[in-house]
């Protein structure tokens, strides 16, 4: 596979933003600095520069990737993680996550790596058997499966609705070099989170703010939704608990 050039040093880097703005405004401010869309989920926008070697995650609402990019920011060194520069708050829980820039892994190389790491999946995704030429007891390897397994457990005990492990080859990223990187392994219970708004379940949604859902049905996953202004309008309606946000 031909890689991406590498860099010795960043010649450009993203922009600042501040707490006041909004996921949609950090995203223009990337765009008019020169900054393109280079990847897309379900709760975020991912911009990169062709003069940099970070990219720029964008989300207005991601608890579980918060406690991951923190985790990435606090914990040791570790090849299989992704470099994270900074996390910068935005309105809300909004942040912008400045993250090493990655691309696309060869699938049976990262569905390998997923088997070496051994954690199960908990969103509809088989994980295969085989593990290829990667080692299970590597050091590295090791490390980063007690941090998935931690954050899984501190995930579990914050939210009621939080899905667990979403360890997939299409979480596995690959950095200038060819190194694989883990991206995204734990997430919320997103449709969870949609059909208690549907429903009208205001108890399931005590761990949110009215804001920080309002915020929720801002992310990709939504855009463009036909049914996004009627769970507006539901979730308008709903008595939540003041939670200051």
């Amino acid at each position: 596979m031909d890689w991406p050039k590498r860099w010795t040093h960043a010649v450009i880097d993203p922009p600042e933003f501040t707490r006041e703005m909004s996921a949609a405004e950090a995203c223009e401010r990337l765009r008019r600095a020169g900054w393109m869309d280079v990847g897309r989920g379900d709760w975020s926008w991912v911009h990169g520069h062709a003069d940099s070697p970070w990219a720029v995650r964008v989300t207005p609402f991601d608890p579980a990737y918060a406690l991951f990019a923190q985790a990435c920011l606090d914990g040791p060194d570790n090849r299989w993680l992704p470099k994270v520069k900074t996390v910068v708050p935005l309105r809300r829980n909004g942040y912008a996550t400045v993250i090493e820039r990655l691309w696309a892994a060869p699938e049976p190389c990262a569905a390998a790596f997923c088997a070496a790491l051994g954690l199960p999946n908990h969103s509809g995704y088989e994980i295969q058997q085989d593990t290829g030429s990667f080692d299970p007891a590597d050091p590295d390897l090791k490390a980063l499966r007690e941090t998935i397994l931690a954050l899984m457990s501190l995930g579990q005990a914050r939210y009621a609705l939080w899905g667990g492990s979403d360890i997939r080859a299409g979480q596995v990223l690959a950095d200038a070099q060819g190194q694989l990187k883990l991206v995204d392994p734990v997430f919320l219970r997103g449709p969870a989170m949609v059909e208690a708004i549907d429903a009208g379940r205001s108890d399931r949604l005590s761990d949110f703010s009215r804001g920080q859902l309002e915020d929720f049905l801002t992310i990709p996953a939504f855009t463009p939704r036909s049914d996004t202004q009627s769970l507006r309008e539901k979730l308008a309606r709903l008595v939540l608990p003041e939670r200051g946000v």
